[in-house]
């Protein structure tokens, strides 16, 4: 039977050429409905907003960008040290920041105390109406004895029937209950933050389009349908297993330049266990190539930098030029990741781009936010009234 999609409404019609008159032409307009069934009000509060920012940028509206801030709980003095920092530098927090469950310790659990005070810094920074959190899970591989960076990584003994017995939830494999004891340790910590009205970016399995010499992690270059099938168990144990309803969905693929990252379009596990895309850019000049915000433009779902190690917006200098990239592409959230925000990605030298003429690129970005209310920051002093969202 040929499916005959309905005709359009006399309002529609009468909105369509409102936008278009006003706007030039007008994108689709991103859906406030997400992935999991009946969310939490917090949770969709939050997700109007993303999705608010995401139609403004595409329809015409004031273009707003969310500046974020990923923590690395475990290299911190404490947690939400970089998150405190960049107000130190600029006189601006973060409007969003992101923690992570992974391994930053050798040992045979996750259990940590640097994930507890992440924990319960994302709680306070939401209970306080300060901004919005997330949290991304560097799973070492499901049965690890030791959850460690390393770990994180395709290991040489993996053979080419491993992935698929993790995601065997059929035969109940060994990997697969493994991978399930991993994502509980997850879903406690989500499930707490639920009962205290926090609802979160959860962003799990990141970078499954990274390939060859970037070292791959283990869910990472696989067959796409099993990635896919990974992601499905992780949705449903978390949603319906658990039944977290304060959960938003992140799916973000690394750069796809060709070189680093192949093309990320047949890993997307689809638009009802999504609610979120975005992109981790770590190579390239500070103005980012356009490929990767309009490339994910067809999701019709709010568009966030997941990771990135530099400033989108530096006032031009005797060394640099003037860049304003939430001019260019007005991300949902643009955030930064870890001490990249004044150090090379892995090393303590110092990242020039954020940092040389008194930390121009950090202040000019934050400092960004009286050109038409363009980025939204946060803690005591933010420029968008979080408190409306708990």
């Amino acid at each position: 039977m040929t499916h005959v999609p309905p005709k359009p409404s006399l309002s529609f019609l009468l909105a369509a050429l409102v936008l278009c008159l006003g706007a030039g032409s007008a994108s689709a307009q991103v859906s406030r409905t997400l992935s999991t069934p009946g969310p939490t009000a917090q949770a969709q509060k939050v997700y109007n907003l993303l999705t608010d920012l995401e139609n403004n940028s595409r329809n015409g509206g004031t273009k707003q960008t969310i500046m974020g801030q990923h923590c690395e709980a475990q290299k911190e003095a404490y947690a939400g040290e970089y998150w405190v920092k960049v107000g130190d530098i600029s006189g601006r927090r973060p409007g969003f920041v992101e923690f992570d469950f992974g391994p930053g310790n050798y040992r045979s659990t996750y259990a940590e105390a640097y994930v507890d005070y992440a924990v319960g810094f994302a709680r306070d920074r939401f209970s306080y109406g300060e901004g919005i959190v997330g949290f991304s899970f560097h799973m070492s591989y499901p049965g690890a004895p030791v959850k460690s960076w390393p770990n994180n990584f395709r290991q040489s003994w993996m053979d080419y029937n491993w992935f698929g017995r993790v995601i065997n939830w059929q035969a109940n494999t060994a990997e697969y209950q493994a991978l399930l004891r991993d994502l509980s340790f997850a879903a406690d910590k989500l499930a707490y933050l639920q009962q205290q009205g926090v609802p979160v970016l959860y962003r799990p399995f990141h970078e499954m389009n990274k390939k060859g010499s970037a070292s791959p992690f283990w869910w990472a270059n696989q067959d796409p349908a099993q990635y896919k099938q990974l992601w499905n168990i992780t949705h449903d144990y978390l949603v319906k297993t658990r039944g977290l309803k304060n959960l938003i969905f992140v799916w973000s693929p690394y750069e796809w330049d060709g070189t680093y990252g192949g093309d990320p379009w047949n890993y997307y596990p689809g638009n009802d266990r999504v609610d979120v895309v975005g992109v981790d850019i770590y190579h390239g000049n500070p103005y980012f190539p356009a490929q990767f915000y309009t490339g994910l433009a067809g999701y019709n779902k709010p568009r966030m930098l997941a990771e990135t190690d530099k400033l989108p917006v530096r006032w031009g200098d005797s060394r640099y030029g003037t860049v304003s990239e939430l001019d260019s592409r007005p991300w949902a959230i643009y955030s930064i990741w870890g001490d990249s925000l004044v150090y090379n990605l892995g090393t303590t030298s110092p990242n020039d781009w954020n940092v040389s003429s008194n930390y121009k690129a950090i202040k000019d970005t934050y400092g960004y936010y009286s050109t038409y209310w363009r980025v939204l920051t946060g803690g005591s002093n933010a420029t968008y009234n979080w408190a409306a969202l708990r």
